[in-house]
């Protein structure tokens, strides 16, 4: 530790300090925030090399040409298979490229469950998105649907007294201090 402080010192050698003591403080203060950049950086970087990029859509190669399917055009082709599931309610939809090269979608979706179960209900959903991925546009580039659940909505049913249970409130929002 010493040697850090005398490199520093060496380079910033006019620190406004009376004494040892505060010259001392003030190293210390600089060796923090050189850290703490250092370790800001570090992050950033690693956050570079681990992300998960956005794809813009699936090219299908055709002998005349290629055709380009956006993916709001896929999102807007599976929020359409939500009128054949009233349990889903879908959120948001994603395209991701996977580690071999592969493509993925992912939705996220509230499920409202009525008599079925999630599992059976995510199932045939992914069925018919392959199924209608398949005919709609005959993409077979994607190899996976992972179905989200982010939440299931408050359930509205009665207790024995006629009130409605209390649901506890969930904020996800960032409430800054006072």
């Amino acid at each position: 530790m010493e040697k850090v402080y005398a490199w520093i010192d060496k380079f910033i050698v006019n620190l406004p300090a009376v004494n040892e003591f505060e010259r001392g403080f003030y190293l210390a203060l600089l060796l923090t925030a050189l850290v703490f950049f250092l370790l800001l950086l570090l992050c950033l970087i690693l956050k570079l090399i681990f992300r998960k990029p956005a794809v813009p859509g699936v090219t299908l190669e055709r002998e005349d040409g290629d055709i380009f399917i956006s993916r709001n055009a896929i999102f807007t082709a599976v929020c359409r298979l939500e009128s054949a599931f009233p349990e889903l309610e879908i959120l948001k939809v994603n395209m991701l490229r996977k580690r071999h090269g592969e493509l993925a979608l992912a939705v996220t979706v509230m499920f409202d469950e009525r008599d079925k179960s999630f599992d059976a209900v995510a199932g045939a959903f992914k069925q018919q998105v392959f199924a209608m991925l398949n005919k709609s546009f005959g993409i077979d580039a994607i190899k996976s649907v992972a179905i989200n659940l982010a939440k299931i909505p408050a359930g509205n049913e009665d207790d024995s007294e006629g009130n409605t249970p209390e649901m506890p409130v969930v904020n996800n929002a960032f409430i800054s201090g006072v």
